[in-house]
Order: C-alpha cells, then structure tokens, then sequence
C-alpha cells in the first residue's frame, strides 16, 4: 500500500509536497467560462456566438447585464 502523503503548502505559497486533489471548479458543477468577461458561468447563462471564425460561449444576454442581474 502507498504510504498516505499530507499536503502542506509554506507560508511563500511556492512550495509543497504534493498538489491539493480536485479542481478549484469542482463544487461548481459543469461551467464555463465566458470568451468576452472570461469569467465563469453556468450552460444556462451562456450563450454561443460566432466571434473570430469560431463559435464561443458568451454571457447571455450580454456580460454587463448578466454581471448587473447577478449583482456583480
């Protein structure tokens, strides 16, 4: 069996033994980010667009109005 390893990160923030287990999203199931704000959101507040030649996700209906109906 493997020998059980605790993480500790030092007071700089640079250095530790092993990485923390998980994705800082986890507990926000399934999100995305947006390609205008970058920030992230959920499928039902993002809509696609053809921007650049491609089709991006994008704040629905845009990303001030979102940002002010969430209180951001």
């Amino acid at each position: 069996m493997s020998k059980t390893v605790v993480t500790r990160i030092h007071e700089d923030g640079l250095r530790y033994r092993s990485k923390t287990v998980g994705s800082p999203f986890a507990s926000k199931a399934n999100t995305r980010s947006c390609f205008k704000c970058g920030k992230h959101r959920t499928p039902d507040q993002l809509q696609s667009k053809k921007l650049l030649g491609k089709t991006e996700m994008v704040c629905k209906p845009s990303c001030k109005e979102l940002a002010a109906a969430l209180g951001e």
